[in-house]
């Protein structure tokens, strides 16, 4: 309400007289009350953005709650009649689809070594500094905020997350869920862990685990699992994608295949 003003009636006028008078080199004159105003704006963007709640993470919506808004939007407007109301069914639907969403509790980078966890607070907390910047945007997608990096020693997120020079143990619910930092410690972890992530190539290591590697990464982008008591549950980017026109074609044919072994399924 403030800035919107500022930029319409000081900022845009100073700019379009600035245009005016540069064949005659005399720019300077209004660049100045025009970075002033620019100046003003900034501030006032610090400003409101460093207030309690200012910022507010929410996921995004899942495809059958838009389907439904969408309906009953259309129901509603179409319709001229008490018939109209119906739409509001759908519609309160949706919401509640959009309730429900349960975001992953794991967050795979394309390498397999940048990774993020879900902490008790509905953070996510990565693997590095440089993690938390490149798994920014996913991580917002599911209504979460990027909290501090995981130790080089020690535990996080009141001991779910206990981390040492050669890998890091996560646990959510019953299952453990091993971050590999060095290939020394992958054949320990694929005999005391749920699901391995690894740098490095583990598939013929980690018979008796699930298994998510530098290979299934490349091959289909990076991952969000969901760690259930029932079973494990992976989505790519691939399988996110899709099989549609857009999708380049490898990308459609890796779609189709799973993460790495058969027990790990889309939620």
């Amino acid at each position: 309400m403030i800035a919107v003003p500022i930029t319409g009636f000081w900022v845009m006028p100073w700019a379009i007289l600035s245009v005016l008078v540069m064949p005659l080199h005399l720019e300077a004159a209004t660049l100045q009350p025009m970075g002033a105003g620019i100046a003003a704006i900034a501030w006032i963007a610090r400003t409101v953005t460093s207030w309690p709640g200012a910022v507010m993470n929410v996921a995004s919506m899942p495809a059958s709650a838009l389907l439904l808004m969408s309906f009953g939007g259309l129901w509603l407007c179409i319709w001229e009649r008490r018939v109209r109301m119906l739409g509001l069914a759908p519609m309160a639907a949706g919401y509640v689809a959009l309730a429900l969403v349960r975001p992953p509790d794991l967050v795979v980078g394309t390498d397999a070594r940048i990774a993020a966890v879900r902490d008790g607070s509905g953070d996510y907390l990565p693997s590095s500094t440089a993690g938390g910047r490149a798994l920014g945007d996913p991580v917002r997608r599911f209504g979460g905020a990027v909290g501090a990096p995981w130790p080089e020693e020690g535990s996080a997120d009141a001991g779910a997350l206990r981390c040492d020079a050669e890998a890091c143990l996560y646990r959510a619910g019953e299952r453990t869920v091993a971050l590999v930092r060095d290939g020394a410690a992958l054949a320990e972890s694929c005999r005391d862990a749920d699901l391995v992530v690894s740098p490095f190539a583990a598939h013929r290591v980690c018979r008796s685990a699930n298994v998510i590697d530098r290979i299934d990464m490349r091959e289909k982008g990076g991952a969000a699992v969901w760690l259930e008591a029932g079973g494990i549950a992976v989505e790519t980017v691939r399988e996110w994608q899709g099989r549609r026109p857009w999708v380049p074609r490898e990308g459609r044919e890796e779609a189709a295949a799973s993460v790495s072994e058969p027990e790990l399924k889309r939620p």
